[in-house]
Parts: structure tokens; C-alpha cells; sequence
């Protein structure tokens, strides 16, 4: 049976998805997007088509539908890259579906999507199935009064939004994914500068976990359509992006092995009935001495190639699970492996000025593989690399 990949959106963690399904089938995987970007274009392995309009539900269906008509006995298995694209996916199911047959969404339902999604309901979620999560508050725009506001613990906390859908449709000056804040003045300045741009959504207000960048890891899980889980991962971040609207991104990632709380969170997905792949961002308190999760993305991650490098190709659990009927024995990779967007010698340079040392394992340079190599990628990944090193080297000189 013929099939391949078809991801909505084309940055990094699209290139991901690809990058997986060459090294595993040899095919190339479809990208449906607004536009061409790197680092899914120029690329050998993807075939990108585009429509200023695909944000709109009826573009979507078009789009699919044209692509269903040019391979017609193949089937494709949808993928999302973004939290707004899983959405765009999830709320259009049933018309997707009634296109044909051959799309295959291993995803969950649009209404547990939005359990998992929204911080407040997640976190209840953790408590009724006692996996460590930060304490926390809401901050409501439409209710909650920004001179009067109390926070009910001590500073430094971090605030980020309870719904990232809906802030990512407001752009402002200073706009960051999340933010520390050290003071009650601090707090009032950001939430005023969040208020100014029309934002009238909530805030997730929480304690700050005492960690450092060596303190934040990753573990993703793949669970089949029968909620079993089939394979999980972690992954230790080595460096962080410190572009402003791209903090908490990874530029970086090394392997990991936390069996106990990676069981624990099998326990969870299991119980909850969870299908697709489920991607936890997790800090260690090096205070607390525990782990705790901080959000879960109903999706894989953007740096989500470090699970093909650990040892566990969720692709291709996806297809053994979805085109070959195949019921796959449970594990937990270990490969040692480290997975970097920038070059070996620049992050060995920029680790050794933090301080850090580490054992790299077997190296992927993530956007340059051998397979799919050429002058532009080359530009564009220079590019890349300039602004990454930059921000990191700047933000630690702090």
C-alpha cells in the first residue's frame, strides 16, 4: 500500500516529520502551507504546494482535495505543525474525512484537544493523576484588574497564555511566548503592554521552577489507536533559542533517559485514552529534586528529529500502527545522540562559555542532511546560525 506525509505549515518542525519519513520509506512528504520558508524550501524531500488563504476552512478542504485527486490510491497521513494548525485540522475532521478515505489523522478528538490544550484544564488533569505541575493563578484580561492584581506566590514567576491559538493572532512590541518576572512592577508593565495590543484572553500565572537551561528536558510518546502507549523518548536541552518570540524553542537537544516519571506519564496517556503523539515540555527542580510539566503539545515537537535520533521514529509507528495493522511491543529509546541546528565546533563554543562540557554522542545537524544539500540551504542556513549564536551568546553574557 502506497502512503505518505502530508503536514500542514513548513518551519523546522515540518522539516522534522520529513526528515523522519526519508531516512525511514525514501519518500517525500507533502507540505501545504502559506509560503515557502526554510528550512522546508528549497528541500529534495519536500513537495511543497501553497494558498495564501489556508488558514480558511474551505481552502483546506480544497487543498486536499486537489491533492487527493493528483495521488488518488495513496493514502496520507495528516500531520500539523503548529498548535493552530492541529486545530485547523481537528475542526475540520469530518469534511476532511469525506473527501476520502485515504486521509489518515492520528490525532485526538477536537474536545480532548481542548482539554490538553488550555493550561487550567490540563493542570486539574495533573492533579487527578498526581503528576507534578507547577502551582499557578489565572489572570483574566476581561475580569482582573492589573493595579490590583495578587500573586499568591513569591517572585520570580513565570506568565504565559493560557490559550497560545488565540494570542498568536496579536502581534506587539516585546511579544514573547512567556515571560519571568521579577517583580509586581514588572508583572503590571508586561500585562499593560499584553492589554494594549487588544488581548482579552487569560494568562496562566505560575511559580517559577529554580532550574537552568540544563534543567529542561523533553519527553514525547507515541500512542496507537487502540491508547496504548508504544514508544516514549526524552530529551535533555543543551541551548535555547533567545529570540524573544521564539524562547522555549530548542536549538540544541542530547539523550536522556527518565524511566520513572517517562512510566508515569505512559500511566497518564493510557487512562486518559490519549491517540497520536503527545509531547511534554518538563523541568527538574533542582531545589525539589522532582520533575514537573509545565504544558503538553497535542503533537510532535519542533524539535521533534530527536526522537528519530534517540532510537523511536514515531512515523514510523504511526504507519505500522495506522497501514500495517501492526500491534508494536512498548520501550523506551536511548540512543546516545545530540540533534543541533548550528554546527558542532559553534556549539561546543558556545556550551564551553556557559560552562558546559557534554558528551555529544551521534551528531545530526538537523537542517543539513546529506541527502538534501545545496547552495541556498547552505545561505539560508548560515543565516540561521548567525542569529541563534548571536542571541545566545548575548543573553548569557548577562
Amino acid at each position: 500500500m502506497d502512503f505518505f506525509g502530508v503536514v500542514l505549515g513548513g518551519d523546522m518542525n515540518t522539516y522534522g516529520v520529513a526528515r523522519a519519513f526519508y531516512e525511514k520509506y525514501h519518500k517525500k512528504t507533502v507540505v501545504i502551507g502559506k509560503h515557502p520558508l526554510y528550512p522546508t524550501h528549497p528541500s529534495k524531500i519536500i513537495e511543497g504546494y501553497y494558498y495564501d488563504t489556508i488558514l480558511e476552512d474551505d481552502t483546506l478542504i480544497l487543498a486536499l482535495t486537489d491533492l487527493n485527486n493528483k495521488y488518488p490510491n495513496t493514502k496520507k497521513i495528516l500531520f500539523g505543525n503548529t498548535d493552530f494548525y492541529v486545530e485547523h485540522i481537528m475542526k475540520n475532521r469530518e469534511r476532511i474525512e469525506n473527501i476520502s478515505d485515504n486521509y489518515i489523522i492520528p490525532m485526538v478528538s477536537h474536545e480532548m484537544f481542548k482539554e490538553l490544550f488550555c493550561k487550567e484544564s490540563f493542570y486539574k488533569l495533573c492533579e487527578k493523576y498526581d503528576i507534578n505541575y507547577p502551582k499557578y493563578q489565572i489572570f483574566d484580561f476581561k475580569k482582573d484588574n492589573i493595579e490590583e492584581y495578587k500573586v499568591k506566590f513569591e517572585y520570580p514567576i513565570f506568565i504565559k497564555p493560557a490559550d497560545t491559538v488565540i494570542y498568536s493572532e496579536y502581534n506587539f512590541v516585546g511579544k514573547q511566548k512567556g515571560y519571568k518576572i521579577e517583580s509586581k512592577e514588572e508583572l503590571k508593565n508586561v500585562l499593560n503592554n499584553i492589554k494594549k495590543s487588544g488581548f482579552q484572553d487569560r494568562f496562566i500565572v505560575q511559580e517559577y521552577i529554580e532550574g537552568n537551561d540544563e534543567s529542561m528536558y523533553v519527553i514525547t510518546a507515541y500512542v496507537s489507536r487502540n491508547h496504548k502507549v508504544k514508544v516514549m523518548t526524552a530529551g535533555k536541552i543543551l541551548m535555547h533559542d533567545r529570540t524573544p518570540e521564539l524562547i522555549g524553542n530548542y536549538s540544541a537537544i542530547t539523550n536522556a533517559y527518565i524511566e520513572d516519571f517517562s512510566l508515569k506519564l505512559k500511566d497518564f496517556l493510557e487512562k486518559i485514552k490519549f491517540t497520536g503523539i503527545g509531547h511534554f515540555d518538563v523541568e527538574y527542580d533542582i531545589k525539589r529534586k522532582k520533575f514537573y510539566v509545565f504544558e503538553m503539545n497535542i503533537r510532535q515537537g519542533r524539535s521533534n528529529f530527536y526522537t528519530y535520533a534517540s532510537g523511536a521514529n514515531l512515523i514510523e509507528q504511526i504507519v505500522d500502527d495506522y497501514i500495517y495493522n501492526k500491534d508494536n511491543e512498548f520501550y523506551i529509546a536511548n540512543n546516545k545522540y545530540t540533534v543541533s541546528i548550528i554546527p558542532k565546533f559553534l556549539l561546543k563554543y558556545c556550551l564551553k562559555k556557559n560552562g558546559q562540557n557534554p558528551e555529544f554522542g551521534k551528531f545530526y545537524r538537523f537542517a543539513l542532511a546529506s541527502y538534501d544539500r545545496n547552495i541556498l540551504r547552505y545561505l539560508y542556513q548560515m543565516r540561521w546560525d548567525y542569529r541563534i549564536v548571536k542571541g545566545y551568546l548575548k543573553y548569557n553574557k548577562k
